[in-house]
């Protein structure tokens, strides 16, 4: 499956296949934890202070490298097999642009840096990219980029929803 992008019509297509944006947002990934490792107060800070007094650095660490493990084993089955196995990397994809609409939310929620919020830039480019020049040109059947949406926009929810059970069970 390639993603063609040109400048100009009719001319030779430049073609890129889908796996290097999959691949893309490994690196975005690791760029966001360091991100929301170093940036303002930092991801843990925020969590212990607004939802879970007793979150660790290894809690942290813990969920990430499931969380990429998780991104990379996609990719690599994707690459593998290839054809409908595509709504694995999409659902990362997905779950990961939503996870930026979150860090923005808090954000203006919070009116102040939620960490993740700079990297999560990087999401929504490649997710353009993704859904300009192979969802909308029919590269991909719209029917797996639906469920692939709902699938990582629903983790999106559990993930940052568990936060949520945590605040309530503290108080």
């Amino acid at each position: 499956m390639n993603i063609v992008i040109t400048t100009i019509e009719n001319t030779s297509n430049v073609s890129l296949p889908i796996t290097l944006f999959f691949w893309g947002y490994v690196v975005a990934y690791t760029i966001h934890i360091i991100d929301e490792s170093i940036l303002g107060e930092t991801f843990v800070v925020m969590v212990q202070k607004n939802f879970w007094p007793e979150y660790k650095w290894k809690h942290f660490f813990g969920f990430n490298t499931l969380l990429m493990s998780l991104i990379i084993f996609s990719n690599i089955l994707y690459e593998i097999f290839g054809g409908n196995l595509i709504i694995l990397p999409l659902i990362f994809v997905f779950l990961l642009a939503t996870n930026g609409i979150w860090h923005l939310l808090a954000t203006i929620i919070q009116k102040k840096y939620s960490p993740g919020l700079v990297t999560s830039i990087i999401y929504w480019i490649l997710f353009y990219f993704i859904f300009r020049y192979s969802i909308l040109s029919g590269q991909i059947v719209l029917s797996i980029s639906l469920w692939a949406g709902i699938i990582g926009t629903l983790l999106t929810v559990l993930m940052i929803g568990s936060f949520f059970v945590f605040k309530k069970r503290f108080k």
